[in-house]
């Protein structure tokens, strides 16, 4: 019998602390990043604002985001808080926890196609 890979057993056992912050006078908590969804966080970290929301609609969870949504949202402090919380879960900005890492250059030098080099055309009169 094979073995069956349990994802919630994973799931469970690998989760991160969550990024915990004070807006307008109340706790909020946000799940580390490798605990979001990897499909938004792609988008997120190259900076779109909509993803950006999904992701702190999603990981805040309904009740604190109808909190959190009630709230002024100054484009300056929630950009912030978005590179806070990559800084807490260890990403900078263009390097999302789900993005593969870098792979090795699989470009060979250039072959040189022409001995003949390049001069300026004269033109022909018929």
């Amino acid at each position: 019998m094979t073995d069956v890979f349990d994802l919630d057993a994973y799931v469970a056992e690998h989760r991160k602390v969550p990024y915990r912050f004070r807006y307008g006078g109340q706790d909020f908590a946000l799940p580390h990043a490798q605990d979001t969804d990897w499909r938004v966080m792609e988008v997120a970290d190259q900076g779109d604002v909509e993803a950006i929301q999904t992701l702190f609609r999603r990981g805040l969870g309904p009740e604190q985001w109808e909190r959190f949504d009630e709230l002024p949202q100054p484009a300056g402090a929630m950009g912030e808080l978005f590179r806070r919380w990559q800084a807490h879960s260890g990403t900078k900005p263009g390097e999302s926890p789900a993005s593969p890492g870098s792979s090795e250059s699989t470009a060979g030098p250039s072959t040189r196609r022409s001995a003949g080099t390049t001069r300026a055309r004269r033109s022909v009169k018929p």
